[in-house]
């Protein structure tokens, strides 16, 4: 335990001289709010979308589904469904939830999904300082790769929490920021048929949706993704990275 502690107390320190440079090196323009002006705050993630294999039945283009503050009781169940439908989405996981359950990281990764950045303990990073930032995302990405995934590139800030201070943090560590085009609002309690609808009426060819299989309504989310896979696929939708034929 003294070993891992000292390890990471390494790891931190080293990040903090990474970010410190990174920081010399890169400075984001900003408002007189301090916030990021530009394409900086509107990164969308287009990875998967832009290289999946186009397949007959995809007439309209692809859609990325996403999973935020996992892993947790949920998660499971969700990788049930889209094993059954044979798609691949991408988890942004928190290092708490990461460290405590290791073994749902190492399911994600077995089914093919991608296993990426969402904090340590889900902050308002924009509220934080420089070293809080450095904190939430460094031992995130410890607490993932000790898993046994690969160490993430991109990176979900909680609420879309974005500041030039975030963002120059994030780039020195070379995580690209993500955020969602399609919000289902799952985690407000809402029921599955609505939720399903949310995506089903608003999918757009590249759209990125937020779902979560870690927040106490993610019951609603696992009722509702069946739905919203049929659903996409009699529109001609694909997900990324559709196995399916």
């Amino acid at each position: 335990m003294n070993l891992r502690r000292r390890l990471t107390e390494l790891v931190l320190a080293l990040a903090a001289l990474a970010v410190t440079v990174g920081l010399a090196l890169h400075v984001l323009p900003t408002t007189g709010s301090g916030k990021a002006t530009g394409q900086a705050r509107r990164i969308i993630y287009r990875g998967m979308l832009d290289s999946a294999q186009t397949s007959n039945n995809c007439t309209r283009g692809r859609i990325a589904l996403t999973f935020d503050d996992g892993p947790d009781v949920y998660t499971p169940q969700i990788l049930e469904v889209l094993k059954a439908y044979g798609v691949h989405a991408t988890f942004f996981v928190m290092g708490r939830k990461a460290a405590a359950h290791p073994e749902l990281i190492r399911a994600e990764l077995a089914a093919g999904h991608i296993v990426e950045n969402h904090s340590w303990d889900h902050p308002h990073l924009a509220d934080l300082g420089q070293n809080g930032i450095l904190q939430q995302l460094v031992r995130t990405q410890a607490a993932i790769t000790a898993a046994g995934a690969p160490r993430p590139t991109l990176f979900r800030p909680p609420y879309g929490s974005l500041n030039a201070r975030v963002e120059a943090v994030a780039h020195a560590l070379k995580l690209q920021i993500v955020l969602w085009s399609l919000d289902t609002n799952d985690w407000r309690g809402r029921n599955a048929n609505d939720i399903a609808a949310s995506v089903i009426d608003q999918a757009v060819p590249g759209a990125v949706v937020l779902m979560h299989d870690g927040v106490p309504n993610s019951a609603a989310t696992v009722q509702a993704l069946p739905v919203i896979i049929q659903g996409l696929r009699s529109r001609g939708f694909c997900t990324a990275l559709d196995t399916a034929p």
